[in-house]
C-alpha cells in the first residue's frame, strides 16, 4: 500500500531527489530553454537550418533507436493510441464549448490549434527524462509520433478549413522522416529483426543528441514568437491547454483502466504547453498567426509555474 506521506519516493530518475521536484526537474528544463533563448536573441543563427536538422536527422534517429529495441507490447501501443485519440476529441469539444460560451467564435480554428496539440517533443520528453528516467522517455516517444501525425493532419485541417488544398498539405506527414523512422522501428521491434550493433549504435548516438538540442531550439524559437494583441483569447487558450488537459487525460486513464507509469506519461505529455509547430502551420495558412504565436509563448511561460504541481499531482494519483 502506498504511503500517503511519501507520494514522491522514487519519483525522479535518481535516488534522493524527493526533496524538490522543482529544483531537479523543472529548473534544468528552464535553464536549458533559457540558454537557447539567450543564444537565439544575441547570437547569429540560422534557426531554419537547425530546426530542419533536428526534424530530419535527430528526431528520426531517436524515434527509430527507441522503438527498434524497446520492449513494447501491442497492448501498450494500442492503449496509448486510444487514450491520445480520445484526448484529442475531448479537448476539441471542450475548446469549442468554451469559445462559444465566451462569444469568441472567430477564434475557434486557431484556438483548436493551440489547445489540442501539446509540445510533447522538445518539452514533454525532457520532463519525462528528468522526472521518470529512461523507461518513461522511451514510452513517451510513442506519444510524440502520434502527435506528429495528428498535427500534420488534423492540425493542418484546422488551419486550412476554408481552403481547398488541405488534403495535399496534410500529406506532409508522409514526407516527414520521423514517420518512416517510426514505421521501420516498430516493424523491427514487432518482427524481432536483428540489427547489428555497428549500425544501431551510431544511430542511437545521434538520437541521444536530440533532447538537449531540441530544448535549445525551443528557447531559440521563443525569441521569434512575437505575442501581439488578442490577450484575452490567448490567456483563455493557455488556461484550457494547461488546466483542462491534465484533468481530461486523468479521466481518460481512469476510463480506460490505465494506471502506473503509462498513466503518468500520458498525463504529463498531454499537459504540456502549445506545440511550437502550430506557429509554423498557422503562419503558412494565415490562420491568425499572431494569436497562435502569442498563445504558444504565453502557455510556455505559464507552464514553468504549472509543471511542478502537475508532477506532484500525477504521482499522487497514480503512485510512485
Amino acid at each position: 500500500m502506498r504511503n500517503p506521506w511519501h507520494p514522491f519516493r522514487g519519483f525522479c530518475c535518481q535516488p534522493g531527489r524527493e526533496e524538490s521536484l522543482f529544483i531537479h526537474v523543472t529548473v534544468p528544463v528552464i535553464l536549458i530553454i533559457g540558454i537557447g533563448y539567450l543564444f537565439g536573441r544575441y547570437g547569429a543563427t540560422d534557426l531554419t537550418a537547425i530546426s530542419k536538422f533536428s526534424i530530419s536527422v535527430l528526431s528520426p534517429a531517436l524515434i527509430f533507436s527507441f522503438l527498434a529495441r524497446n520492449p513494447l507490447t501491442l497492448g501498450q501501443m494500442a492503449e496509448m493510441t486510444a487514450a491520445v485519440l480520445l484526448f484529442t476529441a475531448a479537448m476539441a469539444g471542450i475548446t469549442w464549448l468554451v469559445i462559444r460560451v465566451l462569444g469568441m467564435k472567430t477564434f475557434l480554428m486557431p484556438a483548436l490549434m493551440t489547445t489540442v496539440f501539446p509540445n510533447t517533443g522538445n518539452y514533454g520528453l525532457p520532463i519525462l527524462l528528468f522526472a521518470y528516467g529512461q523507461e518513461a522517455f522511451s514510452l513517451g516517444v510513442i506519444i510524440v509520433v502520434l502527435n506528429f501525425v495528428l498535427m500534420y493532419t488534423l492540425g493542418v485541417y484546422f488551419a486550412s478549413l476554408e481552403q481547398s488544398d488541405w488534403r495535399r498539405a496534410a500529406a506532409d506527414v508522409f514526407r516527414l522522416p520521423t514517420t518512416y523512422a517510426a514505421v521501420v522501428g516498430l516493424a523491427v521491434n514487432v518482427l524481432h529483426i536483428p540489427i547489428p550493433d555497428f549500425i544501431y549504435d551510431p544511430i542511437k548516438m545521434i538520437g541521444d543528441a536530440m533532447i538537449p538540442v531540441v530544448m535549445l531550439i525551443l528557447g531559440m524559437q521563443l525569441v521569434h514568437v512575437k505575442p501581439r494583441g488578442d490577450v484575452v483569447p490567448a490567456t483563455v487558450s493557455s488556461l484550457v491547454r494547461l488546466v483542462a488537459s491534465p484533468a481530461v487525460m486523468v479521466g481518460i486513464c481512469y476510463l480506460l483502466g490505465i494506471g502506473g507509469l503509462t498513466a503518468k506519461i500520458l498525463v504529463v505529455q498531454n499537459s504540456m504547453p502549445t506545440a511550437v509547430i502550430m506557429t509554423m502551420i498557422a503562419a503558412q495558412y494565415r490562420t491568425r498567426p499572431d494569436f497562435v504565436a502569442g498563445t504558444t509563448f504565453l502557455s510556455t511561460v505559464m507552464s514553468f509555474a504549472t509543471v511542478t504541481g502537475l508532477l506532484y499531482g500525477v504521482n499522487w494519483l497514480f503512485g510512485s
